[in-house]
């Protein structure tokens, strides 16, 4: 019995090998701050971003990934809420130094004993700082979602945090929390010999 359960890990391992994942498409990302004393979350994604990276396929996500970058222009900075945008683009984004938002995925590391979940490293780059931020991530039905936490202090944007604190301060009941919710999902094909359930 040890014998015949030993060959069909095997068997599955091989199978998940020879997995050929292409090129992700749908790539968003996305965002939430928060604002007033009870922490009221607003959140949005930008609609113009630019998905970079030399590997066409692989055959494990950390392979495909790894080393891709996405530049994000923060002029499409999207609440749901045309005025909310303009102060966020106005009294937040261009109080930083730079136009946009860099990103570089550098590893994704599978949970051990799992195929759907692991732990993907970012590296950052806003107002000309530098910061490798971790995100859990979840990979199923062909869609990888990541989810992460950054600090604004950590990329020495306290003057942007309260040029924007005092432009809404009212609607802020005076308090805009300094930690942000990010995250990015996208669409990875995937041909496998049997039904994918996870990856590499």
């Amino acid at each position: 019995m040890k014998k015949i359960a030993l060959s069909l890990i095997l068997l599955a391992s091989f199978a998940q090998a020879n997995c050929s994942f292409s090129k992700p498409t749908n790539v968003d990302v996305t965002w939430k701050a928060f604002k007033t004393p009870l922490k009221k979350g607003v959140g949005g994604h930008f609609t113009k971003l630019n998905y970079s990276s030399s590997v066409k396929s692989a055959h494990s996500l950390n392979e495909l990934l790894a080393g891709a970058t996405v530049n994000i222009d923060v002029t499409s900075v999207d609440s749901k809420n045309a005025g909310r945008d303009v102060k966020l683009l106005n009294e937040f984004f261009k109080k930083m130094a730079g136009p946009d938002i860099k990103a570089k995925i550098i590893s994704l590391k599978r949970d051990k004993d799992a195929r759907k979940t692991g732990l993907v490293t970012i590296s950052v780059t806003m107002n000309g700082v530098t910061r490798e931020v971790p995100m859990r991530y979840t990979f199923n039905s062909r869609v990888l979602s990541a989810n992460g936490v950054i600090d604004l202090v950590d990329f020495d944007a306290t003057s942007a945090l309260q040029s924007i604190n005092k432009a809404c301060y009212a609607l802020h009941q005076g308090k805009t929390w300094s930690d942000v919710n990010i995250g990015f999902s996208m669409k990875i094909g995937a041909s496998c010999p049997q039904p994918i359930k996870g990856h590499q």
